[in-house]
């Protein structure tokens, strides 16, 4: 005969959390709606994550020149065009091509909305045979930006900011423009949308800028070439004006500061905190207050010859259940809320597999911690109280 303490463990669990179906239902909502606020707190910090990367992700380089005071894309500093130059003396550089970054204030003419935009800026010679940035849209409209009042417009930039019309016209720091094309991007927080002007463009929207002041400098290696290698060669050659870095580097300056520096990283990050920490009280509370209640019975298991490991196991089945009825509400929501999110705000919020999965992961984790802690209390089960 099978002893007492391997008999069906899981039925055990699933009868202490039918036995009391309020009880079970107040759980099951406490845990869906803390994974609720961690699947959006994470979708959000993912957005910030999308932010950092939009741009520098898409750059069309092996390296790049920057100025020493770089801090993020939207506080480049300026480089000397020259260093460029020198750089093309590098035998394994087959190309340097300057860019032109800027926050915009921008305005429909015809209701006067107004909004700030990320002008990015590139020469155009050149850019058809080796696009700086490579994003869909900007290689089948080159020729439309040649005029000077010319821009492409990124298609996610926020509806209100979007002019209507088949020849929208938009004011950009004053200087009347055209709307020729689009290009899709996707700033995330850096702005409320970005556009595309060629360089000359890009200096006559602010105050005739000095092209030979780039804020920052692409290098195309030729095929087979070491970029840390070249990157340090190209260190040791340029005055200490200008920085060399890899595309890595970039991106990893790039989430460093919208990560850990800008407010909108920690607040999400926090937010994800105090969403397992609510899980994790709420569960806490139901096990505990369940254990005081089910003392008796838990003693007499004990007499029976059910160890204190196998009764920890029953809280820690419990707890697991409880996570999975709360974690599937919670998927189901943020299923439906990302996409109202993301259409909304124009902000790139995703449902992700690995999202997902991280947000189980976490909910179980929770539900692991509430059940251990709960657990301490089975060492009130004393079966001599029985008799």
């Amino acid at each position: 005969m099978a002893s007492p303490a391997r008999s069906r463990p899981v039925r055990f669990s699933q009868r202490l959390i039918a036995h009391q179906k309020s009880r079970t239902l107040v759980a099951t909502a406490g845990i869906g709606f803390s994974l609720l606020v961690i699947f959006v707190q994470l979708g959000f910090y993912g957005a910030v994550v999308h932010t950092a990367l939009a741009v520098s992700e898409r750059l069309n380089a092996d390296l790049m020149l920057i100025s020493p005071g770089f801090v993020y894309l939207g506080e480049t500093g300026e480089i000397p065009q020259a260093r460029l130059f020198q750089a093309m003396n590098q035998v394994e550089v087959e190309s340097a091509t300057p860019l032109y970054f800027r926050y915009a204030d921008w305005r429909n003419p015809v209701d006067g909305t107004r909004c700030r935009l990320f002008a990015l800026g590139f020469p155009l010679e050149n850019a058809s045979k080796t696009l700086p940035i490579e994003i869909p849209g900007i290689a089948d409209n080159l020729d439309v930006l040649r005029p000077a009042s010319a821009l492409l417009l990124d298609r996610r930039t926020r509806p209100n900011c979007v002019p209507e019309g088949p020849s929208p016209q938009v004011e950009v720091r004053g200087r009347s423009m055209n709307v020729a094309g689009d290009f899709d991007l996707g700033v995330g927080f850096l702005a409320n949308g970005a556009f595309l002007v060629s360089d000359e463009t890009y200096s006559l929207l602010y105050g005739k800028h000095p092209l030979d002041r780039p804020h920052l400098g692409l290098l195309r290696l030729k095929p087979g070439s070491d970029p840390d290698a070249v990157a340090e060669s190209l260190r040791e050659s340029l005055p200490p004006d200008v920085r060399v870095i890899t595309a890595d580097e970039l991106n990893a300056l790039q989430k460093e500061h919208w990560v850990s520096s800008t407010a909108a990283g920690n607040i999400f990050g926090l937010g994800s905190i105090a969403g397992f920490v609510v899980g994790l009280v709420v569960l806490f509370e139901i096990l505990s207050t369940d254990i005081r209640n089910q003392l008796p019975f838990y003693a007499t298991l004990m007499a029976m010859g059910y160890t204190h490991r196998r009764l920890l196991l029953f809280v820690l089945q419990q707890a697991w259940l409880f996570a999975l009825m709360g974690y599937l509400p919670a998927l189901i929501l943020s299923s439906v809320l990302f996409p109202v999110i993301e259409n909304l705000t124009q902000l790139p919020i995703y449902l992700t597999p690995s999202l997902a999965v991280r947000v189980l992961a976490l909910g179980f984790f929770m539900c692991t911690g509430a059940a251990l802690l709960s657990s301490m209390r089975l060492k009130r089960a004393d079966p001599a109280e029985l008799f």
